[in-house]
């Protein structure tokens, strides 16, 4: 009897590889869906294994089954506009998902080995480098099978099509993507995805491809992930890769042809040491992705068989997550002791994850809490998967003979579980909300209601700017704040300690993102647990204290050359000349806070040549640093006072500078041009100064209406003939918005928005965040 299907282990190579063999994804599978999250995650996945090889030289990743159908007829003008394009055409049953997101991953590596030989390049008299150079320019052909597939037949042009194309609607005519012999690319490859192949392979950029959100957001994430990864590589990473490149029974074994000695890296000027490290990080990368990364393929000669396999692999199921696996090992272990030794801090953990009926939620909750757990435990990175965290448990946990250690094993999942629980999983507060659940369970553990305020308007922002990693560090504080209950003179200590690391952990993130407007400093956060010394559980309370972690963030700042360790005076205008030309607007949540820090207990600057700035108001005068200033819907909205996009039509040429539009973002995005507004206000207001200046003063001016004599002089004095519609209800809905004031003051004097002003205003604006919180880092 024949067999009904065949089956394989393949590594990606050999998936996507083959000659003259394309993917179809059919019209009845669902459009591309993948999003930045699960971008991430496959990035991480990757470079997460690949450090791990250094421990466990023959580790791998296992990437999901793949369903495949294949065309027995593949028909011209649906698959192809000419016959026997293609050898072999495959229907993706299932797996779609996964294969076009590699096929993507394979097109941002491709860009960044370029870069990465460009960089090498600049180091031309250095042997080593110039070799490296050369292996990465060989991978590119083969990261190319990954999304391209050749065509042999004469008259191909370009000779590379892309390997993944979909169908459109059925009903369609024609149906959406076409494999071509020589067609235009834009009639034949229309789909979100083959158009972006279609792109690379015409030799586009990939910022210059033109791509809806969905593929847009991958691809930067991708890109991002692997940036990051290449910006982190030290030399103690590639010692470690070159005896992994040396390890013939190592996933990484002869990864590089020409390896170079360890002394020679080392014996390297820091830039061109840094460009090897990096390049040889992206060499591994690509053996790891060919080599060590696989799939399970079934090809199944018909179709209803395909569909019964897929339903049957994909049927509903309750799998163990790690810590259930675990946890039998823990009580077989420790016998008659398991009751007084951790099965209070076990109780904890369940207690967490039995606030989560579904098995998916629960699993991505483990998930969370083992990842972060293994961070602050012992510094170890592992990823989502459910091996590395099963691993990462059993290597982990200390023996029966050190119950004390255990304790602080099991304790310290426990702690991450609470912390996940309390912290990360609420669904966001509410706008206008009149009290927050996490201020008042601060409160419970002993902050005073302004302290436990100021805190969880930290935590909040930090949240909502996606600063995941600044999470473990506030939760080792967060046990300290927990184990400290039961005595008043530590509880109240822990609760001081717990704000004082809000305060500095927000500072530094806004310090950062301010001055550098790139990546997040996860590597720095790492190595909060990773470094000698390192405040890691594993490691002892010695450095688990708000002075160790203020000084590592003050020298981390001063590793990008944007702070000054030695003290505020110097490291002030360093930061500002750094911030005050960064686009604010871009990273919406540090903007927001970056505002709110300026503008808190501020009050307009009545100096004559200062109009339109702040001076600091008495205390508490205008409190913005605060949960509820932060979740009100009246400064829900970034406002730009010159408008992002020119005005169209000018209705004030006189009041227009021309210079705030040099053809991009780069003025209009500084902080200077920034204030909040709600969301009603600001999409009410029209674009031009002078009619933002008379809303602005509506919106500070207690005793102001609009038909009033002093509103009539000003709109004479503006030039304004016409009121904007919604100006009288919306000013009678608002509140007094003081943060507003110096921009209304500057416009009744008559002085002008313009590109010079709002320079001066992005440095004095700088200069008001620096001041507030570098005191919190000190």
């Amino acid at each position: 009897m024949t067999q009904p299907f065949s089956h394989s282990a393949d590594s990606l190579q050999s998936f996507f590889s083959q000659a003259g063999r394309a993917f179809y994804v059919p019209y009845y599978q669902r459009n591309y869906s993948w999003d930045e999250e699960n971008a991430k995650k496959l990035v991480l996945d990757i470079f997460t294994a690949i450090r791990r090889t250094l421990t466990k030289p023959d580790n791998s990743i296992f990437l999901g089954t793949v369903i495949l159908h294949d065309e027995k007829n593949v028909e011209v003008g649906v698959h192809t506009d000419t016959p026997n394009l293609l050898t072999k055409v495959s229907n993706v049953v299932d797996g779609q998902q996964r294969i076009t997101s590699i096929a993507m991953l394979a097109c941002v590596i491709n860009e960044c080995i370029s870069a990465a030989i460009a960089r090498l390049d600049s180091f031309a008299g250095i042997s080593e480098v110039q070799s490296l150079a050369g292996e990465l320019a060989d991978q590119q052909s083969e990261i190319r099978d990954f999304y391209s597939v050749e065509i042999k037949k004469n008259g191909a042009s370009p000779p590379l099509k892309p390997l993944i194309i979909r169908a459109g609607d059925i009903t369609a005519n024609p149906v959406s993507d076409q494999w071509t012999l020589k067609g235009a690319s834009g009639q034949f490859y229309k789909s979100n995805t083959s158009s972006f192949f279609s792109g690379v392979i015409n030799g586009l950029k990939l910022k210059d491809i033109k791509a809806d959100a969905r593929v847009r957001g991958v691809v930067d994430v991708f890109s991002s992930e692997i940036k990051d990864a290449i910006a982190g590589a030290d030399f103690t990473l590639a010692s470690g890769l070159l005896l992994a490149n040396a390890n013939e029974n190592g996933s990484l074994f002869k990864f590089m042809a020409y390896p170079p000695a360890q002394s020679a890296v080392q014996g390297m000027a820091d830039a061109a040491q840094k460009a090897f490290c990096g390049g040889m990080l992206l060499l591994a990368a690509c053996a790891f992705l060919k080599n060590a990364c696989n799939l399970v393929v079934i090809e199944c000669k018909d179709l209803d068989l395909a569909f019964d396999m897929f339903q049957s692999l994909n049927a509903t199921g309750t799998p163990l997550t790690a810590f259930e696996v675990f946890k039998p090992t823990i009580v077989r272990d420790w016998g008659a002791s398991y009751a007084t030794t951790i099965k209070g801090e076990v109780d904890r953990i369940e207690r967490v994850f039995e606030t989560k009926s579904n098995a998916g939620d629960k699993e991505d909750l483990t998930d969370r809490v083992i990842v972060s757990s293994a961070l602050v435990y012992n510094g170890k990175g592992i990823s989502q998967r459910f091996s590395d965290e099963r691993d990462w448990l059993f290597d982990s946990m200390p023996p029966v003979q050190s119950p004390d250690l255990a304790r602080s094993f099991v304790g310290c999942l426990a702690d991450q579980a609470e912390y996940c629980q309390r912290f990360i999983l609420p669904r966001r507060t509410a706008k206008n909300s009149p009290s927050f659940a996490l201020a008042n369970h601060l409160g419970e553990l002993g902050l005073t209601n302004g302290d436990a305020d100021l805190a969880a308007l930290c935590v909040y922002y930090l949240r909502d700017a996606q600063n995941n990693f600044a999470h473990a560090v506030l939760s080792v504080f967060y046990a300290k704040l927990l184990r400290s209950q039961a005595e008043a003179g530590a509880k109240c200590a822990a609760a001081a300690e717990f704000l004082a690391v809000c305060k500095a952990t927000a500072a530094f993130f806004t310090l950062w993102m301010g001055a550098l407007q790139g990546r997040f400093p996860d590597n720095d956060y790492r190595q909060l647990f990773q470094s000698t010394p390192n405040m890691s559980v594993a490691s002892g309370v010695a450095n688990q204290t708000e002075a160790f972690l203020k000084e590592a963030y003050r020298v981390a700042l001063a590793r990008q050359h944007v702070y000054d360790v030695s003290s505020s005076l110097s490291s002030r205008p360093i930061w500002v000349e750094k911030a005050k030309n960064n686009a604010w607007y871009s990273r919406r949540a540090v903007c927001r806070f970056a505002l709110f820090t300026a503008s808190h207990d501020a009050a307009p600057d009545l100096a004559l040549g200062r109009e339109g700035l702040f001076v600091d108001g008495m205390t508490n005068s205008w409190s913005l640093l605060n949960c509820k200033a932060w979740h009100a819907s009246e400064y829900e909205a970034i406002e730009h006072v010159a408008t992002r996009e020119k005005p169209a039509k000018l209705e004030f040429p006189a009041h227009f500078d021309e210079s705030i539009y040099p053809g991009n973002y780069s003025v209009v995005d500084k902080i200077g041009n920034l204030s909040l507004l709600s969301i009603p206000v600001n999409s009410s207001i029209y674009s031009e100064w002078p009619d933002k200046v008379f809303f602005y003063w509506n919106l500070t001016n207690a005793r102001a209406t609009t038909t009033g004599p002093s509103a009539a002089a000003l709109m004479a004095a503006l030039g304004i003939t016409a009121l904007p519609p919604s100006l009288g209800a919306l000013s009678a809905a608002s509140n007094y918005l003081p943060h507003l004031a110096p921009l209304a003051f500057r416009g009744e004097r008559g002085l002008p928005w313009s590109a010079e002003f709002i320079d001066r205003r992005s440095e004095h604006l700088c200069e008001r965040v620096f001041d507030r919180l570098d005191s919190w880092l000190r």
